[in-house]
């Protein structure tokens, strides 16, 4: 069954998924039932049955529900100027796959200042520490093209993945 046959949106899909796979899952592994929806959630984003990442439950957009930032890694998904990273919204215990950042090196810092409502993330990027604003859909698709983050947010910076 194809992806657009089953007759609804990809965030419906995650859930669905997510939940199927914690099921199957849960018998198997010490890992909890928010690890396991993450990591159904992004093998079926990536279309890969077991991707390389790390990833760090934060709360981004201050909802008391945590959401994941997701560094991903292996020849898929890492070159010469950085790897991709995903950044996912938490809802209850499932996911949804805000936005796809490329150019991203570590460390990925979560700052204490916001734009639309979500938290700032600083990364490294082009040789200097990048600094990604939620616009209110997303965050930027190429960290290598944002501004520079300032310095004083750099020390008040949160490392969630080194």
């Amino acid at each position: 069954m194809s992806k657009k046959s089953l007759g609804t949106d990809k965030k419906s899909v995650y859930a669905l998924l997510a939940a199927v796979f914690a099921v199957s899952l849960s018998a198997c592994t010490d890992t909890t039932v928010q690890e396991r929806n993450l990591s159904a959630v992004v093998a079926y984003y990536l279309e890969q049955k077991y991707p390389e990442y790390s990833y760090r439950f934060v709360d981004l957009n201050n909802d008391a529900v945590d959401d994941a930032i997701v560094f991903l890694q292996g020849s898929s998904w890492c070159g010469p100027d950085g790897c991709t990273m995903l950044v996912l919204q938490g809802e209850g215990e499932g996911f949804k796959v805000v936005s796809k950042v490329s150019e991203v090196l570590a460390p990925v810092r979560v700052a204490e200042s916001q734009s639309h409502a979500w938290r700032d993330i600083i990364v490294h990027s082009n040789d200097e520490e990048k600094l990604l604003q939620f616009d209110g859909s997303d965050y930027p698709p190429k960290a290598a093209e944002q501004p520079t983050a300032p310095t004083e947010s750099l020390g008040s910076a949160a490392i969630i993945v080194q």
